[in-house]
Formats: structure tokens, C-alpha cells, sequence
């Protein structure tokens, strides 16, 4: 007879693992240790979840989608497309790789262990590039008209964002900095009119509200 499965024990797992990926890791983080830290045997973790992958994008989908969507809302909250841009880099690049003490660097390592026949769903990096893409289009109208190069700049963020959170649990000084988020302002918007001056040098790009900075 199947086991019969119970959302408390289902959030106690996911809780216990969150908490066990801050403090180890998702590396140094083992099935074991999350089903004593629930107050589950091991073996019936194995009912919930078939694996630590799986357990992982529980857990981090539900903290990942939580602040790009605080993200996308400071992004609209900001007037004209400079800011906005801004705001979109400075969060996705600066910000989003410090909060919860570089919690975001458990992607890369999950990810680094995949191997062919885990439980690895894209999904989530979908919904991640359509997002993106939808914060890049509320920018700049030349880029909610040029959906080609709307996705190309949707691929560099990707690829930028996973070097950030890389560069940030190596050497957290190495994030960039105003003037290359600058640059890369200027570079997003090169089809645009300028409706705001440069940001003041040494000025910090705005913080999420939705960052460990601002809770």
C-alpha cells in the first residue's frame, strides 16, 4: 500500500533544507543530514523527494522567483529607461548574488553535479529569460521592438549572472562596480536618447527592496 505523504513533513524537509544550503552549501549538504534536521529517517525522505537536485529546486525556486519579482517591480517603479536599466543590472548583478549570504551560488554548484538521468527540470531558467526579456522590453521601446536582439541581450544577462554569482563566492569585491554597470547600461541602451544623467561617480546602484540590504 503506498505510503500515504504528509505536507508537513514535505515542508519540514524543505525548510531543513534551505537552512542546511545556507549554512554548508549544496555540495557539503547530504540527504542524511536534511532527514535528521526534519526529524525524518532517511529512508523516508526518499518518499518526498528522489533526490537532493530535486530538493534543491524546491527550495530555491520558490527564494529565486520571490526576488526577480521584486526585481521586475523596482525595475517598473523606476522613471525612464536609464534608471530602469539601472536598476534591472544592479539588482540581477550586484545584488541578487550578496543576499542571503551568496544563496544563489547553490545554483551553480547544483548544477556543476548534474549528470545524465537526474531529475533536472529547465523550467525554472525559462521563466528566469522570460522575465528577463519582459524587464528588458519595459526599458527601452527599442528593445520591446526588437525582439532579436531582446533575446541576444537575454542570453548575455544569463551568461553574466552565473559569472557574477561565481566571481561573488570566490571574491565578493569582484561584482561589478558603478561604472561597468554603466557601461553595460550604455551598451543595452545604445539605441536610446539619453533622459537622465550618468550616475555620480561612487554612487551606489539602487538596492531592491527586496534585498538582504533592505529587509
Amino acid at each position: 500500500m503506498p505510503q500515504v505523504k504528509k505536507e508537513d513533513i514535505r515542508l519540514a524537509i524543505l525548510e531543513a533544507s534551505h537552512a542546511l544550503f545556507l549554512e554548508k552549501g549544496y555540495v557539503d549538504t547530504t540527504m542524511v543530514q536534511i532527514a535528521k534536521r526534519a526529524g525524518i529517517s532517511h529512508a523516508n525522505i526518499y518518499s518526498y523527494f528522489t533526490a537532493k537536485l530535486q530538493v534543491f529546486f524546491c527550495v530555491y525556486e520558490k527564494w529565486f522567483k520571490a526576488r526577480i519579482t521584486v526585481l521586475e517591480s523596482d525595475v517598473m517603479a523606476a522613471h525612464g529607461a536609464h534608471a530602469r536599466m539601472r536598476t534591472l543590472l544592479g539588482g540581477l548583478l550586484v545584488q541578487t548574488p550578496r543576499l542571503d549570504n551568496g544563496f544563489s551560488h547553490n545554483l551553480v554548484q547544483a548544477l556543476a553535479t548534474v549528470t545524465p538521468g537526474d531529475p533536472y527540470d529547465s523550467s525554472l531558467l525559462q521563466w528566469f529569460r522570460e522575465r528577463l526579456s519582459s524587464m528588458l522590453a519595459a526599458c527601452a521601446p527599442s528593445l520591446a521592438r526588437d525582439g532579436v536582439r531582446r533575446a541576444r541581450l537575454v542570453d548575455i544577462l544569463v551568461l553574466t549572472f552565473d559569472g557574477c554569482l561565481v566571481n561573488h563566492h570566490v571574491n565578493p569585491a569582484s561584482l561589478p562596480d558603478v561604472a561597468m554597470l554603466e557601461e553595460f547600461v550604455a551598451a543595452f541602451l545604445s539605441g536610446e536618447p539619453a533622459d537622465s544623467a550618468a550616475m555620480p561617480q561612487g554612487a551606489e546602484p539602487a538596492i531592491p527592496s527586496g534585498s538582504a540590504a533592505a529587509a
